[in-house]
């Protein structure tokens, strides 16, 4: 690291006291700066001031700005290093190089300074004075003893009237020292790992803010950061700062980018779009001209969109940002089951308008192609806005969150107390195959369990079809059954970006999101093209399913190649069969049989689970019947969905 260099610090030679010092024994200067001539005899005790008596004033070497620091800089300051104590007529570029110099003499002391006061000149209006103090000058008053401590149960710091100071006049373009006491009327901190508390050591040097910066950007948080310190340091005790230092460090950080922050998102979208023309980005202002919702999503994405429009994940739910904007990102899934980004937006609010914009937007910058199916968390508004956008779009309800809420209200601990009840609950709505299905067992259920008046249930019965599986088991939502596709890309985008991040940082986070999912794709590419997978039979058809699917997609099929010997069957006719769980259930399957319709002759077959219309894999249900009829050889064509299939060499990946 460049700090490190800039302080001659070998980490794998840390370096003791006498590296301080020079051969003569005497202590050496500040870095950066050279002080010639040492202060006389007696002038660093006792109250002295060169403005009662500048006669026989020690002269000495200006200390600049630049070797001694800037306003409010602070630098790493070692164990052992021991900078010049002040004396009278010491001088300085500027009263900030004069401050810097007495915040690290305090600091090798064990005290914490602060600026008392400042005079203007009468000649020039400006400032030609100023005095230093210890922190704990004066006395605690009354009001901070009591009040304080009550309101807010503050710690306080105790001051003792100490008169330890430091004063500097501005004599032509010089800063001087003219007056300095030195002695304490309290104890100073001695231990090294505890003078970084001192309220004016709590501060990062320069050069580590420029590397904290850079963790920042990773999304790290301050106690990770400060984990990394303690180790570039060698220890956590051995860092001139602590973990809460960091974490306010940070927030100012965020502070200042959230007052530039909207317009530098936007002009660095319009940088994007000279680089590529076809990143996309549109943005909405209100009525004072603050924007209001705002869209992107880029080239690559809108290509991959075309392949992939059978389904995608939208919501809401992840957070909400520094200026209370919701987060919606679109999810969509590849060839290989992986989540990808399709866009993502912020709205101020969720209505209506702000949805039906968004979703214009979206459609815009898909060409007008819509999504064959969407599943969302349960919003009113979002539905309408959908409706209204994407009319043949088959719209369901994140089953999760409905029963996230439900878990919240009073049938969450009215379940806990019924366990049967629970049961018959969960097995009915997770593995009824018919809405006709649903609708009895669910009468059934109320009735075995004396439940009519049961107001909670009574609502969750109005939503059926917006979430419950048996009405959607025609359609494509691959591999769930509730926005669990989007929960866990939430869960990823919070590692990546802070909720209380501006917006170009999180577009930015967002951006090495996708990359990292690139990335992912890539080593897809590879796995496919350099690897291969043990079959698990010696059925025909294994190997042929291996040479067509993407090895994730295969590793699925696999899965459902391996169940079929978890049950029995049974021909009820020349084309029906019904399979039976030979223990008390399979899992995804539950504990119930299920029917499969068979033309043997074109090699069709239909089951009531429905998995081939839902994930686009055959399930082990018609596995089951191929083996017994003896079809294990190929498989159809039919069932053979080609977006999770390998690409043909010249057709890109996406």
């Amino acid at each position: 690291m460049d700090w490190f260099n800039l302080h001659g610090i070998d980490l794998n030679n840390p370096p003791g006291y006498d590296d301080f010092m020079e051969p003569d024994g005497t202590e050496a200067p500040v870095q950066g700066t050279t002080v010639v001539d040492e202060p006389i005899s007696g002038a660093n005790s006792g109250f002295m001031s060169v403005d009662d008596n500048t006669d026989g004033a020690p002269t000495g070497q200006t200390m600049s700005s630049k070797e001694s620091g800037s306003d409010g800089e602070v630098q790493s300051t070692l164990e052992g290093f021991a900078p010049h104590k002040p004396y009278l007529g010491m001088k300085f570029d500027t009263w900030e190089a004069a401050k810097m110099h007495y915040n690290r003499y305090a600091k090798h002391v064990g005290f914490s300074m602060k600026m008392s006061s400042s005079r203007n000149s009468v000649l020039d209006k400006q400032k030609d004075k100023y005095l230093f103090v210890c922190n704990k000058s004066r006395k605690n008053s009354e009001k901070e003893e009591t009040k304080l401590v009550k309101m807010r149960n503050r710690t306080i710091t105790v001051r003792t009237n100490c008169q330890a100071k430091l004063r500097v006049k501005r004599k032509g373009s010089i800063w001087e020292v003219t007056q300095f006491i030195e002695e304490h009327t309290h104890e100073a901190i001695k231990k090294f790992a505890l003078k970084k508390y001192l309220r004016s050591h709590k501060k990062i040097p320069k050069e580590e803010r420029k590397f904290i910066d850079l963790l920042d950007t990773v999304n790290l948080s301050a106690r990770r950061i400060m984990d990394i310190m303690s180790g570039l340091y060698g220890t956590g005790k051995a860092v001139p700062y602590d973990t809460k230092t960091i974490s306010n460090y940070m927030a100012s950080i965020d502070e200042k980018q959230n007052v530039i922050d909207i317009p530098e998102l936007l002009n660095y979208f319009e940088e994007l779009r000279k680089e590529d023309p076809n990143f996309f980005y549109k943005y909405k202002l209100d009525s004072e001209d603050r924007v209001e919702n705002i869209f992107w999503v880029d080239k690559p994405t809108r290509e991959v969109y075309k392949n992939y429009n059978d389904c995608i994940s939208f919501d809401t739910t992840y957070m909400t940002n520094a200026y209370k904007m919701s987060c919606a990102p679109f999810i969509g899934i590849n060839r290989y089951g992986q989540t990808i980004q399709l866009g993502c937006g912020f709205l101020r609010n969720e209505k209506i308008g702000n949805f039906v914009w968004l979703f214009e937007q979206f459609l815009d910058a898909m060409d007008g192609l819509h999504p064959l199916n969407i599943i969302t968390d349960q919003d009113a508004a979002m539905t309408t806005a959908i409706l209204e956008m994407f009319p043949n779009s088959c719209h369901r309800n994140c089953g999760w969150h409905i029963m996230q809420n439900a878990q919240g209200s009073p049938l969450g601990p009215f379940m806990a107390k019924h366990e049967e009840l629970r049961r018959e609950f969960n097995e009915i709505v997770d593995y009824s195959l018919t809405p006709m299905e649903f609708e009895i067992r669910w009468g059934e259920m109320i009735e075995r369990h004396g439940v009519s008046d049961n107001t909670d249930l009574a609502d969750l019965y109005e939503i059926r079809a917006k979430f419950v599986p048996a009405y959607f088991m025609d359609r494509f939502f691959p591999f769930l059954q509730t926005t669990a596709r989007s929960e866990g890309f939430n869960a990823v985008l919070k590692k990546y970006v802070d909720p209380h991040a501006s917006l170009l940082h999180f577009f930015k986070q967002y951006m090495k999101l996708q990359e990292r999912i690139e990335i992912t794709e890539d080593s897809h590419e590879f796995q496919g093209e350099d690897k291969t997978l043990r079959t698990w039979c010696d059925f025909p058809m294994e190997e042929q399913v291996l040479s067509i699917y993407t090895l994730p997609i295969f590793r699925r099929f696999q899965i459902e190649l391996k169940k079929f010997t978890s049950y029995n069957i049974q021909q009820i006719n020349p084309s029906l069969f019904e399979v039976s769980p030979i223990r008390n259930a399979v899992f995804g399957y539950g504990k119930r049989n299920y029917r499969i319709t068979a033309n043997l002759e074109l090699d069709e077959y239909s089951c009531e689970c429905c998995k081939f219309t839902r994930d686009g894999l055959i399930c082990c249900h018609i596995i089951k019947v191929m083996s017994v009829v003896g079809k294990l050889e190929v498989m159809s064509e039919h069932y053979i969905l080609l977006r999770w299939s390998i690409p043909p060499p010249d057709i890109p990946i996406p």
